[in-house]
């Protein structure tokens, strides 16, 4: 039995920013966010209400919430994609979208003060999330040594790669990175 969820329940968040990252992924930056309450490395579940049907749609936030950076989420263009399509084609700044908030398992050990040494493995759009993460590891615990192997097709399509870059130089005992 489908139950309607009441409209009280949803965040509604304004897109503040797009910023075009790589070939068919963009990073999306909501003005409202801080309504939001999240961990590095968590998802964000958004919502498209048509009549009685919703669909819903979670993607990677790529935002620190050590860094007081406003809430964002990465958005690859998916062919058949109904929320990926609309977003990377058709969405504009000021336009609404709805959210059931975040979520997910994928976050820090709760002792990450206890570590000294952390690998990352990613693949093209699935560095959304380790992004979130690195950025936090980077600022909260500088005796940690972060190791990032990231594969992608081609420089072109390496979602954060000036942004990643610009991380390992300004961070360069503590981050390194191998581009495949």
């Amino acid at each position: 039995m489908h139950e309607e969820m009441p409209d009280n329940l949803y965040k509604i968040l304004t897109i503040q920013r797009i910023i075009d990252e790589a070939e068919d992924f963009k990073t999306f930056i909501f003005k409202d966010g801080h309504q939001i309450n999240y961990l590095p490395g968590q998802f964000l579940t958004l919502v498209h209400k048509t009549g009685a049907e919703e669909i819903r749609r979670s993607y990677s936030i790529t935002s620190s919430p050590v860094l007081n950076e406003p809430l964002s989420i990465g958005v690859k263009r998916i062919a058949n994609g109904f929320f990926s399509r609309k977003l990377v084609d058709t969405a504009r700044v000021g336009d609404f979208i709805l959210s059931t908030g975040a979520a997910g398992f994928f976050r820090l050990p709760e002792n990450i003060h206890l570590y000294q040494t952390i690998f990352f493995f990613a693949a093209g759009s699935g560095i959304a999330p380790i992004y979130s993460l690195i950025k936090t590891v980077l600022h909260t615990c500088p005796q940690i040594r972060i190791f990032l192997i990231y594969s992608n097709q081609s420089v072109q399509t390496t979602v954060f790669y000036s942004s990643l870059q610009q991380l390992e130089s300004r961070f360069a005992e503590n981050l390194h990175i191998h581009f495949l």
